[in-house]
């Protein structure tokens, strides 16, 4: 049984952009920052220009002062958004990669990650830009990627029964008592069992679930069940968006993926294509 801990959330790291995505992430952090009692970090990476290296020094200088002064009016208006929101709030900058640079920096005791899908010059809120795939990828932290405006209160949590999708529980619970959410715990079987026989898949599934809910213990949270059945992303997806669920949460890891710090390929697809918020709970460290 795993333990849970009620201070689960300490610090947040969220890094910003001049791009809705970003509004949207400082929404939802503020929100989780209050009911948690979580600071936050707001972070922005100012990118080195590899073609600068051909200007001038006087170009160079001028380009270079540019990105900082507008990391400073991005950082000021995130702080006052936080300060007016009562969240106790830091920022900091760093030069450099921003996939990389959010990587670490979260490395430096931070509990979650809080991020828009897309980055200022993408505008399709749904889809994954490029700095928020390579996070993705390699977060060693739990990250909430934000898709929609709104609130957090309907949850659908996956699980395989593996060891991480019964972390990821946990951690939804934990959040989900804070934020007064409902929970669905969702098993999807894979069609071909399905095809095999229809009576061993929903045995299947609801021995899954029901195991992956003992694992947990006594949480004193209403979790509903969901069976369903064909390919797992598909499934996954499609739910989420006819049941309306704002949060899809999955572990990193699942059963079916090689022994490697990598993304499970459930977790991936799922998290680029759905268009509910996604939150990803990596293996504890």
């Amino acid at each position: 049984m795993i333990v849970q801990r009620d201070n689960f959330l300490r610090r947040i790291l969220v890094p910003v952009d001049d791009s809705t995505s970003s509004l949207m992430a400082q929404e939802n952090a503020a929100v989780i920052a209050k009911k948690t009692g979580a600071s936050v970090t707001v972070f922005h990476v100012i990118q080195q220009f590899r073609s600068a290296a051909f200007y001038p020094q006087a170009v160079q200088t001028e380009i270079q002062s540019g990105a900082e002064r507008r990391a400073e009016v991005l950082l000021a208006r995130a702080k006052s958004f936080f300060i007016e929101e009562k969240v106790a709030v830091n920022v900091a900058t760093m030069m450099g990669d921003p996939a990389l640079s959010i990587l670490e920096l979260a490395g430096q005791d931070y509990d979650l990650i809080i991020m828009g899908a897309c980055g200022e010059h993408e505008t399709n809120l749904c889809n994954l830009g490029s700095v928020t795939r390579k996070v993705l990828r390699h977060a060693r932290k739990p990250l909430l990627i934000v898709k929609k405006a709104g609130g957090l209160s309907n949850f659908l949590v996956c699980t395989d029964g593996s060891e991480h999708s019964i972390e990821a529980l946990v951690f939804s619970v934990k959040l989900a008592r804070k934020l007064d959410a409902r929970i669905t715990l969702i098993n999807v079987q894979e069609g071909l069992l399905q095809a095999a026989s229809a009576k061993t898949a929903e045995q299947m599934a609801n021995l899954v679930l029901t195991a992956t809910l003992s694992a947990i213990g006594e949480n004193k949270l209403a979790i509903s069940k969901l069976a369903a059945f064909g390919t797992p992303s598909h499934v996954i997806v499609d739910i989420a968006e006819k049941d309306k669920y704002d949060l899809v949460v999955l572990g990193s890891r699942g059963l079916g993926t090689a022994e490697r710090f990598l993304l499970g390929s459930v977790s991936e697809d799922v998290s680029h294509n759905v268009k509910s918020s996604v939150l990803i709970i990596p293996p504890r460290q």
